[in-house]
């Protein structure tokens, strides 16, 4: 699976995925989740969907052995250029996952990737056989992160008609975050820990720092899916979209949800 498979990529943006990815990591508390974890000293885990191995590092440097699967080959391999204690990486498709041969697992941590899989269930099916009984889950996942208001009531229907496009035709649900919660329980995981994300950049109230605004635009350049859908109201769509974010009263209606699930 790829996890960028619907985006397309504007030769004139001015930063790359990986400059982007960079950027996006300061906006968010990360430390907050790590401290609910379980002490993951000596164990491994697998950081699913790890990209360019920011997550990978801090699991490592907590003491566990981290095995990070995408199928990014360029965030891998700047991931495997920071040559981070104990961890590996390999490429792979993880919605494939229980057709490979890994070593079961302690532990999974999984952030901004459940969203890709619309029947995430099925998923954790296949995540629960690489871990050990009792292993561990974590997950953090966004819902509806283009609710920002204000904005045109127009584009607010435009916006959900556009959830449910990509929700029906099986390519990301925008809902993702709010489910986690049942699709673990539903999957025979008992929730341990859950938590919403501090997050400047998608659940941010008030106006937008200029480095915010600028991170949003690349994420809406890499939207393709988003623009062809809207087709001609587009360029109106960004405009009235940025204006928001500038707006002494914007307001973020998305929310980042975290879970810490134990396998039953």
């Amino acid at each position: 699976m790829t996890t960028e498979s619907y985006q397309l990529y504007p030769i004139n943006m001015k930063d790359t995925l990986l400059d982007q990815y960079k950027k996006q990591w300061k906006w968010k508390n990360w430390s907050s989740l790590y401290d609910l974890l379980p002490n993951i000293s000596d164990s491994i885990v697998y950081d699913i969907g790890c990209a360019h191995g920011d997550h990978s590092e801090i699991l490592s440097n907590r003491g566990a052995t981290v095995i990070g699967l995408d199928d990014n080959q360029d965030l891998l391999n700047y991931a495997e250029q920071r040559n981070i204690s104990r961890a590996s990486f390999l490429n792979c498709d993880i919605g494939e996952i229980d057709k490979i041969n890994l070593t079961l697992g302690d532990g999974a941590w999984m952030s901004f990737v459940a969203a890709y899989f619309t029947d995430f269930k099925n998923q954790l099916d296949k995540i629960s056989n690489i871990l050990k009984p009792g292993g561990w889950i974590a997950v953090t996942e966004v819902d509806r992160f283009l609710d920002h208001s204000p904005l045109s009531e127009k584009y607010q229907k435009r916006i959900i008609e556009f959830y449910n496009h990509m929700y029906q035709n099986e390519i990301y649900d925008f809902n993702s975050g709010s489910k986690l919660k049942n699709d673990l329980i539903e999957s025979n995981y008992e929730i341990h820990r859950e938590a919403f994300l501090e997050d400047d950049e998608l659940s941010h109230q008030g106006a937008c720092s200029s480095e915010v605004v600028e991170a949003w635009k690349n994420r809406l350049a890499r939207m393709g899916g988003f623009q062809k859908f809207l087709g001609s109201e587009y360029p109106d769509f960004e405009n009235n979209f940025i204006n928001g974010l500038l707006d002494l009263d914007h307001c973020s209606s998305c929310k980042v949800y975290f879970y810490l699930a134990i396998k039953r």
